[in-house]
């Protein structure tokens, strides 16, 4: 788990030094995007599967709320430091900044973090003979090995997270667009949310242990479909920072109870399989919802797919 984290902030790293210098044309975008995608998301599947490895299953929800509440820490320092650091149109420092400090993390990882992958495994990697292959058949037995359970439980956030990141990409714009809010009435309308994720995080991991994994999961989905139904409701500024304080602790009750849940139903042997897989599907859906709102919206406007996404949830509640 170690080598492979350790290799994933690595290139996460070198990425922010290649946006300073590398030129700023779409194909080079392109590609240090799709290197940063490749960095970036190796590191919260490696993450959550240590914490797996490492809490036993009564203290893991804690351990899961504790890696939620980092990301939130992470969502509301960075955009307020960001506008310190970049002057004009000119973005070197702050990559160079983001940059250096990345490389602060992996230079702690390589010296703190010690692996946690089964030693059963580890003799498993080193009698395995031909190196690392694409082997499409171990595959499909890998994904038919983690059970219908997690099958469905699989296919329901796909549909949670390809409902919820209909929104995401184009919140701001509703924001100016719609709510006509400016830009600094927005990051308020941001900090908020980054702020509750950091408040319910250690909430939702005893919200957890009081009513359950499941349970918590079907809460956070009923308040996901709240939100989004509360969105169509183009209230004024103090309106909108309700909803995206609500907005933060569902996401915070959420993905600590998903990641808590994944991580119980999967056995340790399949555990960074399945997380990899959980991430995998995750982002695609994200993909997925991104690339399709846009033409909604322009055909529907943001209401529709608001509701859209809220019916997207129902269906996810009703898999889980």
């Amino acid at each position: 788990r170690k080598n492979v984290l350790f290799v994933g902030t690595i290139l996460y790293t070198v990425v922010f030094f290649l946006f300073a210098y590398a030129g700023s044309s779409f194909g080079v975008l392109m590609l240090l995007r799709f290197i940063e995608g490749l960095g970036f998301y190796v590191m919260p599947v490696m993450v959550t599967t240590m914490a797996a490895d490492i809490f036993p299953m009564k203290e893991r929800s804690r351990a899961m709320s504790i890696f939620t509440i980092s990301g939130g820490i992470g969502s509301l320092i960075g955009p307020l430091l960001a506008p310190l650091l970049i002057t004009g149109t000119d973005y070197t420092f702050y990559f160079l900044f983001s940059g250096g400090f990345v490389a602060v993390s992996a230079i702690i990882m390589f010296l703190f973090v010690h692996d946690t992958l089964p030693q059963s495994e580890k003799e498993k990697a080193k009698a395995a003979k031909g190196g690392m292959k694409i082997d499409v058949p171990g595959f499909l037995r890998s994904v038919k090995g983690l059970g219908a359970v997690v099958a469905f439980f699989l296919i329901a956030i796909v549909i949670y997270r390809t409902g919820f990141t209909m929104i995401d990409p184009f919140f701001s714009l509703y924001l100016k667009d719609v709510v006509n809010m400016d830009l600094s009435l927005t990051s308020y309308i941001y900090a908020v949310r980054a702020l509750c994720i950091i408040a319910f995080s250690p909430v939702a991991g005893m919200l957890i242990e009081k009513i359950g994994r499941k349970n918590t999961v079907l809460v956070g989905l009923v308040l996901s479909i709240l939100t989004l139904v509360g969105y169509t409701a183009a209230g004024g500024f103090y309106w909108m920072l309700f909803l995206r304080a609500w907005d933060g602790a569902t996401w915070a009750i959420m993905m600590t109870a998903m990641n808590t849940l994944m991580a119980d139903l999967l056995s340790p042997e399949m555990r960074g399989f399945g997380m990899g897989l959980q991430s995998s599907l995750t982002q695609q859906s994200s993909t997925i919802g991104s690339l399709f709102s846009g033409f909604l919206i322009d055909d529907y406007g943001y209401n529709f797919v608001f509701y859209l996404a809220a019916a997207f949830c129902v269906v996810a509640l009703l898999l889980v």
